[in-house]
């Protein structure tokens, strides 16, 4: 389950899009690949596949291919047997095999040495590792993710990244959009994570101002879910009991942001008209409920006119047209 401190917030259209793809693909072994920027919460989204596959009873392990040396990560990786190095006092079975029957994650992929990926490809394809110093190949039954926040086409074509490892990785392929890009969802973390840091603190009857909440909302985030979780912490460790958190309070880099002070109309999120989905609703009602809240608020915006709001909704007349009918939606 995802830690109460990072939530899977799904309030927007490209999130239950993503969350379409993975209850579609969930009976696959197939490889995913997970892209985005930094701190847009890969990790968790591979909690997620790992939880709604059929290996969710399974375990789930977690490997960064940026945080281990070169000399080290293809025994990190692959294992090896004792005696095979200097250090290698006894057999290591290596991740790759701790996660027999169920997931591995390889987070930073971009970040694996070339003259590894052979090895790596291999397994994706024969479903086996050959620890170091063996001449023996292991078979082994693991699914797995891989993440990164880079280009891999464009690392393909720097010859950075082999082209056949590129392929076998992204059978099932994952962006996750920066929250910039999904605002619905800012209001909702931002509420989350104050209640979660009160509650880790101990500390009462604190709440933010409107003028510094709307800041939060309409701020770029360029470091993601994981830059404003870090903000709302701050704000609260440093709180007094029974404080409103003003303006000053925030970093000076959201209070000097002239994009989250005077953001246009078009990115800003009112504070009164968020859409919030009921958790207990099913996905596919989910999905529904926040298509008709969208098409009427932008029906509403536009007055009725049904080509301004199939253009603003990214829309064809004759599509937004079928949708109104389709979710029963009233003029």
């Amino acid at each position: 389950m995802p830690h109460p401190l990072q939530p899977l917030i799904i309030a927007s259209r490209q999130m239950l899009e993503l969350m379409e793809i993975i209850e579609s693909t969930n009976w696959s072994p197939a490889p995913v690949l997970i892209t985005g920027e930094t701190g847009t919460g890969k990790e968790l989204i591979a909690r997620v596949v790992h939880a709604f596959s059929t290996r969710h009873d399974r375990e789930f392990l977690a490997f960064n291919c940026a945080a281990v040396s070169r000399e080290m990560i293809e025994s990190q990786l692959f294992g090896h047997q004792r005696g095979s190095f200097t250090s290698a006092l006894n057999d290591f079975k290596g991740i790759i095999r701790a996660a027999e029957g169920g997931t591995l994650l390889l987070d930073e992929i971009g970040e694996l040495h070339l003259d590894l990926q052979p090895k790596l490809l291999r397994f994706l394809q024969e479903g086996e590792v050959q620890p170091i110093g063996s001449v023996k190949s292991v078979k082994t039954d693991v699914r797995i993710i891989a993440a990164t926040n880079r280009d891999l086409e464009e690392e393909v074509k720097a010859r950075r990244f082999r082209a056949d490892l590129f392929e076998r990785l992204h059978v099932i392929r994952l962006h996750i959009p920066p929250l910039r890009q999904r605002r619905e969802e800012i209001p909702l973390l931002i509420e989350h994570f104050l209640e979660c840091f009160i509650q880790e603190t101990g500390k009462k009857s604190l709440k933010l101002s409107d003028e510094a909440n709307e800041l939060l909302i309409n701020y770029d985030w360029p470091r993601n879910v994981r830059e404003l979780r870090n903000e709302v912490f701050r704000l609260v460790v440093l709180a007094k009991n029974d404080e409103t958190l003003g303006v000053e309070r925030l970093s000076q880099s959201i209070r000097s942001s002239e994009e989250s002070a005077y953001s246009s109309d078009n990115s800003k999120i009112d504070l009164v008209n968020k859409i919030v989905i009921d958790a207990r609703l099913s996905y596919a009602a989910a999905r529904e409920e926040l298509e008709r809240e969208m098409i009427t608020r932008t029906l509403n915006r536009w007055e009725g006119n049904i080509s301004q709001a199939a253009a603003a909704l990214g829309m064809d007349r004759t599509g937004l047209t079928k949708a109104i009918k389709r979710l029963g939606i009233r003029g």
